[in-house]
């Protein structure tokens, strides 16, 4: 039987609660119905949905670690309050991060990838569909337009001319794109930095052939007309050109091409690809990095690091690895 999870039943802070969510659903099952509840959850706030990726994602990272090493670097992600930690405790007691596969379950997905896995998909209207690892997406087609939703992840769309004229839309909460008879990648970043400084989930549109109009979701937002070659973020109240530290369609080609990426993005890219922890230190974090790593090998791509920057790799388990200052 599960239990339910009512409002009055949750903390107030959103991670809390996401903790709380990962509790019940680990201890009493995650059966249709309480994933649905989950799902009502997370659409019902922004902070629900953001909460909810950082604890899952921490989930992820943690598969095959020993229940003392994920208490201890659930200690480090999270806690902050006491009540947070007892959680966490519960958490990593109970053994989720090794057999919480439903973290990675969006029922409203209708494709959907894994860490290191990558999809190609061809649409019903002859468009070429990759998601990246860690993907999830929604497909709405229908007489009047052609609608993907990326509910977290990234993918690169090739668009096909469609004979019934049907525009086609991506949509991520952030802001929506219209596709102009071109080539383009979209990603969500949870947790990222917002053009205040502030955390914030930010959608980053690359443009490889021709162009995509963007509208970002706060209404008095003008749209922007994005060309080939140029990249740009929103947080849905403001757009802004992004930094090149990479090519943001390199993935297709199952590399990172980086050009003075700072480190800790660099790592972060390599997590999405490696099974288990993978963490760099803060005051390492903005050294540059160029090169092209291979995705599939992210075991390779550390030992270059290890042997081009000034940077050791602590080894927890072979599961857990922080990148720390040599």
């Amino acid at each position: 039987m599960t239990l339910p999870v009512t409002p009055a039943a949750l903390p107030d802070d959103p991670v809390e609660q996401a903790i709380a969510w990962a509790v019940r659903l680990q201890m009493h099952g995650a059966t249709p119905d309480a994933l649905h509840s989950l799902q009502r959850w997370r659409d019902a706030d922004p902070d629900h949905e953001q909460a909810w990726q950082r604890i899952a994602s921490i989930g992820t990272q943690l598969s095959g670690l020993a229940p003392e090493a994920s208490r201890a670097t659930l200690d480090a992600s999270l806690a902050r309050r006491r009540q947070r930690r007892q959680a966490l405790k519960v958490l990593a007691g109970i053994g989720f991060a090794g057999t919480a596969t439903w973290f990675a379950i969006d029922v409203r997905a209708d494709y959907r990838t894994g860490t290191g896995q990558r999809l190609a998909v061809r649409l019903p209207d002859g468009s070429l569909l990759h998601l990246n690892a860690g993907t999830a997406v929604r497909l709405r087609f229908d007489g009047a337009q052609r609608l993907l939703t990326l509910l977290h992840g990234e993918i690169a769309i090739t668009t096909q001319a469609d004979p019934q004229r049907r525009p086609f839309l991506v949509d991520t909460g952030e802001a929506r794109m219209l596709a102009l008879g071109t080539r383009f990648t979209v990603r969500r970043l949870a947790g990222a930095d917002g053009a205040d400084g502030t955390d914030a989930t930010l959608t980053r549109l690359a443009v490889q052939e021709h162009a995509v109009q963007l509208q970002a979701a706060a209404s008095a937002v003008r749209p922007v007309l994005v060309q080939a070659g140029d990249s740009v973020l929103t947080d849905g109240a403001r757009i802004w050109r992004e930094p090149a530290h990479d090519d943001p369609a390199a993935w297709l080609d199952g590399v990172i091409a980086a050009r003075d990426m700072p480190l800790g993005q660099l790592v972060a890219e390599l997590a999405r690809h490696r099974h288990g922890l993978l963490l760099c230190d803060a005051d390492i974090a903005r050294l540059p990095v160029s090169g092209v790593f291979q995705l599939d090998d992210p075991e390779r791509a550390l030992r270059v690091l290890l042997q081009t920057q000034p940077i050791v790799a602590v080894y927890r388990t072979r599961f857990w690895v922080t990148l720390k200052k040599a």
